[in-house]
């Protein structure tokens, strides 16, 4: 009874849009936006790990996973073990930077901020009520045009792409909050050097204090 179930159900995943979307994509090389993962506890059940970007796309599929997990996984580039390390280790939020930001804002008054707000891209600094949002930037992983970030010199077939993503990705977020109704500003990491903050935040305070009605 199971494997029929399966089968059933892997017949109707197989027809879905989003997946023959992905079989497209993985026939050209490019991401598919999931990988396979293997639950703990669950002996012979395979659940897919879906990047934040494409999970609105799996979504109205998120019952029939299991059979998803029955494709072939996509082949990736892979880095050397101690530059994932690196990647592993970068932290999500509370970065240097973002704190700088939030003592900026602090000190001007400008507080009653929300962290991490569940709109397209996850603003680090956003205030629903007003619909203002900023996000934080590091140079290298979200390309700064400003200060030409440097490129790896090797596996140039994984970076590239990797980066072409986080910049499209970026782009996509930023529309897609533009056209919500949201006002969006970039801080780059470069802009928060001793050499640039406080010019920084001179031209962006009265620009915030004017957005949210601040005196």
């Amino acid at each position: 009874m199971g494997d029929r179930v399966v089968s059933r159900r892997a017949r109707r995943i197989a027809s879905a849009p989003s997946c023959r979307i992905h079989a497209a994509r993985r026939a050209q090389g490019k991401s598919a936006g999931a990988r396979r993962a293997c639950k703990k506890g669950h002996t012979g059940l395979w659940y897919v790990a879906v990047s934040r970007e494409h999970r609105v796309y799996m979504r109205p599929y998120a019952r029939m996973t299991r059979c998803i997990l029955r494709a072939a996984p996509q082949t990736l580039c892979d880095v050397s073990p101690a530059v994932r390390k690196s990647m592993r280790g970068n932290k999500g939020k509370d970065t240097k930077p973002e704190l700088l930001v939030r003592e900026r804002l602090r000190d001007a008054g400008l507080t009653g901020y929300r962290l991490q707000w569940k709109v397209p891209g996850r603003p680090d600094v956003a205030y629903p009520g007003k619909k203002v949002c900023i996000f934080i930037n590091g140079c290298f992983w979200h390309r700064c045009p400003h200060c030409n970030p440097s490129m790896p010199k090797t596996n140039l077939s994984y970076w590239v792409p990797k980066f072409e993503r986080n910049v499209e990705r970026d782009a996509r977020n930023i529309r897609l909050l533009e056209e919500s109704g949201w006002r969006v500003h970039v801080i780059w990491e470069c802009e928060l050097k001793k050499k640039a903050i406080d010019r920084t935040f001179e031209a962006l305070i009265p620009v915030l204090k004017e957005e949210l009605g601040r005196p």
